[in-house]
């Protein structure tokens, strides 16, 4: 495979940002591509699934979807190619294709994990509470002159901020609202700059919206951000394994009982400054 000169950059600042948005697993899904674009433009867009501080554990998972949602509302499905070198970082996997922003406006870039069991008492430190996960993450791409005032993802847990991410400077103070199949909810979120550590430390910035779904986050300073907001619902259930574990945990086709769904998505925001 063959990356484009004008392409390293990019991918570059993913791997950097695969560091900031982790579940309990210490994985993390991200997208990324330019934020701002002109209209009639091609560029690419990738997802990663990992963590930026171990890249022998990068993997691309099994994927229920890849979609750019075009500003007229239609969503157009990728079928996302596989690449396996990075500059700077080696053999890594990641997922990609191109788009084309044919009209002027804002169009959303989404993926969806496919779901699977993770148990935090695997590891040996925390008690056993099996969970079945469901990731999203998504950006927005604003092509030309022209934009609007909503950035839904077409996914059951949405994040909306105030005003468009591509317009979000260092030092603003900004309002998102978690949605849960439209209406808003009492979803934990976490927020923080691509240097920091996401599992904690002062400057991370964590919380539970309130009962209207809002939270805000201070973008202290200018560069690379991740908002991701997380809900948990009570509905133990079976899940049938579509793959093998890595670990040998379960192999496909087994039935993995798990006590919680946890919902998550990911906005990655680029602050200007």
């Amino acid at each position: 495979m063959v990356i484009k000169t004008k392409s390293i950059i990019t991918l570059l600042l993913l791997l950097i940002l695969g560091g900031m948005t982790m579940n309990a697993s210490g994985h993390a899904l991200w997208v990324e591509s330019k934020d701002v674009a002109e209209a009639g433009a091609t560029q690419p867009v990738y997802f990663f699934y990992g963590h930026a501080g171990s890249v022998a554990g990068f993997s691309v998972p099994l994927m229920d979807a890849a979609y750019l949602l075009t500003p007229a509302g239609e969503r157009l499905d990728l079928a996302m190619e596989t690449g396996d070198w990075v500059p700077g970082y080696g053999w890594v996997p990641y997922g990609y294709n191109d788009v084309a922003l044919s009209t002027p406006g804002d169009y959303v870039f989404a993926v969806a994990r496919s779901p699977s069991v993770y148990d935090p008492g695997w590891g040996g430190t925390q008690a056993s509470n099996p969970r079945l996960g469901y990731s999203y993450a998504s950006m927005v791409i604003h092509a030309g002159d022209e934009g609007k005032e909503s950035w839904e993802a077409g996914v059951p847990l949405e994040i909306l901020p105030e005003k468009a991410p591509y317009e979000i400077v260092a030092k603003d103070n900004v309002t998102f609202t978690a949605l849960w199949n439209g209406e808003p909810v009492n979803a934990t979120f976490t927020a923080y700059y691509w240097t920091w550590d996401a599992h904690g430390g002062d400057a991370v910035q964590t919380g539970s919206a309130g009962e209207d779904g809002q939270f805000t986050v201070s973008f202290t300073q200018a560069g690379p951000w991740q908002v991701m907001a997380s809900i948990d619902l009570n509905e133990p259930g079976k899940w049938t394994a579509t793959y093998d574990h890595s670990a040998g945990r379960f192999k496909a086709g087994d039935e993995v009982d798990y006590n919680v769904v946890r919902y998550t998505n990911v906005m990655s925001v680029w602050v200007k400054a």
